[in-house]
């Protein structure tokens, strides 16, 4: 990536764990050869960050008085543009909400959510979370959507970073036996050095070498103090040391054998080979270990909605520690793992720099509008143009993309793009004056089974833009049922003018053959819902604890079509299966339509429903479970691209759908004639006793089928600039 100029707002630097991520990631830009600024009110981080030679500027942007926040707005918007920043990153709220507004020319805006806000309803509208914001874990995202109906797609979870370089085990006293509770010690994080002091006199009665340490400044420093040296007095000798604001933590913590607290500083502690007991303000999760890192991940080691933290429990875990020295050496050696693999600081800086790619703004050298069935609640169609819409901006990121949807406006804010009303015909006619290409793209769109009237639209939009002399494009495309010989002449007459044509599918080629067109100008693609990326394995989990199900509890995800005759027979087959396996049943929705099966489904075999918010959100419940059961053709394209068995239903003997993508896929599917309970539940054990060899073939196939999307729109971006080098546009 080429070197970008990068302006990070914040409020005050002192010493914390958003002060650290931010100092954390200024220093691995600066590695990564990019060029930071960072503007804040100053502190001890933002002294030594100044100290390793990266610029900061002190201004106080903390304000809630009207008349100082609008000329600080309007200063920070002409500094931004005289200094020519191509990415401004605020780490606070109001820096951030100093950002809204109409957009900054030839600059992104990106905000890292570190904790929950405590902010009336009023004041929750006004908070900004930038064109892209970054949440830094699970339960952080998820409070963003429904707090803030912040859109799903605009997020992106990247945890801290931790250098473990820096951080790394050192050499240890013999016969001493230390433990350390680090945080800042106010009011909201002081709760864990509290209950520790309560229990101290009874820990350092029981272990004699035991010495306590308690890190950390502020208000509640003194009154600790006072409590920890009346303990000592008591006990006869200093066991309890106060070390106030510490500079070199890696140092002390590389001394230490236990560790009390959470979030950065429990990554720290880890990463220095210490045992870890999660404790702070916002819940207890205890010591940190294979069966809590999930959890702990899951609110970046905050404990939020864990357990009520109590001195019992955290007593009963120190002498847990000290009690097993085997215990405490394989705690410790999982938790330092665990932070290399999912909490290290190039990966955070990486991801942070990929988010940083996506926002830029660019000079739109093509533009490019796709139509389809998009934002009318059609899980597999909006999947469709995510896979186009993250592929292009990889592949050809100076082409401008539009898209006809059914709520602009909504789509605009989940995918940052311009969105044209899909049945307005003069803002669509405007559209297409401006363009460079129309795609009509993806799905089952040319077909009169359903009605002759969905037909009409799709060739009317092609024959439209090839009269505004726009390059068109049948994209990715189903074809298919078509009948009557009236309108395979007006498909077969519209599609010959088209520039490219490229097909989903093996049978949707050999029917364009029948109809007449050229094969030579015939390409097999395939779905672009299969060039998602796959979703984090944690957000299958957070999904499932949403609803009160273990993360690790095995799963049966099932999508229904309402409207089938065929839902009873799937019902009785699934509820036999999930019986035999002890699997859960989950109802995954993937169009408005499905939502009238919950009260049905619930009652009859106890399903859950789970709340999906995005395409990621069905990607990461399918990756998870064991068997998937579809009605739906993009449950088992979504099942393949993360390689997960799935078995078709085909309720209408006419589509051809789901029997065509089983086949090149290698997923299982049973159409209506031969639907049984019997053959159902036949075909689903034959798949949950399958070999590993299974889930490998599923693998090959989906990336066979990958490399055949890829090289589709490899194809349309080299007809769109005719042969000029895309890979010099880009970044």
């Amino acid at each position: 990536m080429r070197e970008l100029k990068i302006l990070l707002l914040t409020d005050r630097l002192e010493v914390g764990g958003a002060e650290t991520h931010l100092a954390e990631l200024a220093s691995g830009l600066v590695r990564a050869g990019m060029e930071v600024e960072i503007i804040s009110e100053g502190g001890e981080t933002a002294r030594r960050l100044s100290q390793s030679g990266i610029r900061h500027r002190e201004m106080r942007l903390r304000t809630h008085a009207p008349f100082r926040f609008f000329r600080l707005r309007r200063w920070l918007r002409r500094y931004i543009t005289k200094n020519g920043y191509e990415v401004v990153h605020a780490h606070a709220r109001i820096p951030a909400l100093l950002l809204r507004g109409r957009r900054i020319k030839g600059c992104a805006r990106i905000v890292t959510v570190h904790a929950r806000f405590s902010v009336n309803p009023l004041l929750s509208r006004l908070c900004y979370w930038g064109e892209r914001t970054v949440a830094v874990s699970e339960d952080l995202r998820t409070y963003l959507i429904d707090r803030y109906r912040t859109p799903a797609e605009r997020i992106r979870v990247i945890p801290n970073g931790v250098d473990c370089a820096k951080f790394a085990p050192r050499m240890r006293e013999n016969g001493i036996l230390r433990l350390l509770f680090a945080s800042r010690l106010d009011e909201d994080c002081a709760l864990g050095a509290e209950l520790l002091l309560r229990i101290a006199p009874a820990l350092c009665r029981r272990y004699p070498t035991l010495e306590i340490g308690i890190a950390g400044g502020g208000r509640e420093l003194e009154r600790l103090r006072r409590i920890a040296a009346g303990i000592n007095r008591r006990l006869g000798r200093t066991r309890i040391h106060m070390h106030g604001q510490v500079r070199d933590m890696p140092t002390l913590l590389g001394t230490q054998d236990i560790f009390i607290g959470v979030s950065r500083a429990a990554m720290e502690a880890a990463a220095c080979g210490c045992a870890v007991i999660l404790c702070g303000n916002e819940g207890y999760l205890g010591i940190l270990s294979e069966d809590s890192a999930e959890a702990a991940t899951h609110s970046n080691l905050c404990c939020r909605n864990a357990l009520t933290p109590r001195a019992a429990r955290l007593e009963r875990d120190i002498r847990a520690l000290c009690d097993n020295i085997d215990l405490r050496r394989r705690e410790s050696l999982f938790a330092r793992e665990l932070i290399r693999s999912e909490f290290d600081v190039s990966r955070m800086v990486t991801e942070t720099l990929d988010v940083y790619r996506t926002a830029l703004p660019r000079v739109p050298l093509r533009r490019v509008l796709i139509g389809g069935y998009f934002g009318c609640g059609n899980a597999g169609d909006d999947a469709i143009l995510q896979g186009f819409l993250a592929s292009m901006r990889h592949s050809s990121p100076n082409t401008e993309v539009m898209a006809l949807t059914a709520s602009p406006d909504r789509a605009e804010r989940r995918f940052s793009i311009r969105c044209i009303e899909r049945k307005n015909p003069i803002a669509i006619r405007h559209a297409l004056r401006s363009c460079d290409l129309f795609l009509c793209g993806g799905g089952s769109l040319l077909q009169n089974t359903t009605s002759r009237r969905s037909l009409c639209y799709y060739l009317s939009l092609l024959r439209m833009a090839q009269r505004t002399g726009c390059k068109t494009a049948l994209y990715a495309a189903g074809i298919g049922p078509l009948h009557g010989a009236r309108d395979l002449s007006r498909v077969s007459h519209t599609l010959s003018r088209c520039d490219y044509i490229s097909l989903r599918d093996p049978d949707s080629l050999r029917a364009l053959i029948t109809l007449g067109i050229d094969r030579a100008r015939l390409h097999e693609g395939a779905d672009p819902a299969l060039l998602l990326a796959p979703p984090l394995s944690s957000r299958a989990s957070a999904l499932l604890r949403e609803v009160g199900i273990s993360p690790h509890a095995p799963v049966l995800c099932l999508v229904l079509r309402y409207s089938s005759p065929l839902s009873a027979t799937v019902l009785t087959a699934v509820s036999l299966i999930c019986r035999r396996h002890g699997l859960t049943p989950l109802l995954l929705y993937f169009s408005e339509e499905d939502k009238g099966s919950e009260a049905l489904l619930c009652r009859r075999i106890g399903a859950r429903t789970v709340r999906i918010r995005e395409v990621s959100d069905l990607q990461a419940m399918l990756r998870h479970a064991r068997l998937t059961v579809s009605m739906r053709l993009h449950a088992l394209i979504l099942a393949s691209s993360v390689a997960s068995p799935a078995i078709g239903i085909v309720s209408d003997p006419r589509d051809k759908k789901i029997p065509t993508f089983a086949r090149i896929s290698g997923q299982s599917c049973i159409s209506s004639p031969r639907l049984s309970v019997t053959e159902l539940v036949r075909e689903a054990e034959r798949l949950l006793t399958a070999t590993p060899q299974n889930a490998r073939f599923l693998a090959v196939s989906a990336d066979d089928l990958r490399k055949k999307a890829q090289k589709d729109l490899a194809n349309i971006v080299e007809m769109l600039y005719n042969g000029e080098d895309t890979n010099r546009i880009g970044i």
